[in-house]
């Protein structure tokens, strides 16, 4: 039990990492094969560009997952910023900062369903790639999947925001009762 523990934390730390990883190390190898071949060889490739570009499509989207892991996306500190400097309790940032995260979360719900009506729309047409003849249900399937991840990040934020005002809200209690 305790492995698992450690596994599933090891997931939750590095997963995103990982998949990048792989696939800008994938985008990028082909890229340059891709280059040598046309330039050194004078022959290119018909396959590798669009593989390459597929490999990055999914790479945005496992990134973008990472990138609401340590909070790099554009937020709304402005409006949290404001209320914590403005008003006499930093608990009405929090609450902005809340708010904000629910509204992302209800985005990512809204691309979430959407995607997949797209995946499954595709996997009914059976559309392929012109160059490799991978099934585009495959490629539009990131996606779904990246923005799970991200909901799942997300997730996690509101989660420690949440927490953050309780203990904000049970902070004045404890003073105002002194």
């Amino acid at each position: 039990m305790e492995t698992a523990l450690r596994l599933l934390k090891h997931l939750d730390d590095y997963a995103e990492v990982y998949v990048s990883s792989v696939l800008l190390l994938i985008f990028s190898t082909l890229c340059i094969i891709q280059v040598v071949m046309r330039y050194v060889f004078n022959n290119s490739l018909t396959w590798s560009e669009e593989l390459s570009r597929y490999a990055f499509v999914w790479f945005v989207y496992a990134s973008a997952s990472y990138a609401v892991r340590y909070q790099r996306h554009v937020k709304f500190n402005f409006l949290v910023t404001f209320c914590q400097r403005h008003f006499k309790s930093p608990i009405y940032g929090e609450i902005i900062k809340l708010i904000a995260l629910l509204l992302w979360i209800s985005f990512l719900v809204f691309l979430i369903f959407f995607s997949f009506r797209l995946v499954n729309n595709q996997f009914r047409f059976g559309q392929v790639s012109p160059a490799n003849h991978i099934p585009m249900f495959l490629v539009y399937l990131g996606l779904p999947l990246g923005a799970m991840l991200m909901t799942f990040r997300v997730s996690q934020h509101i989660y420690a925001a949440g927490k953050d005002i309780v203990l904000q809200l049970q902070g004045q209690t404890q003073q105002a009762g002194k």
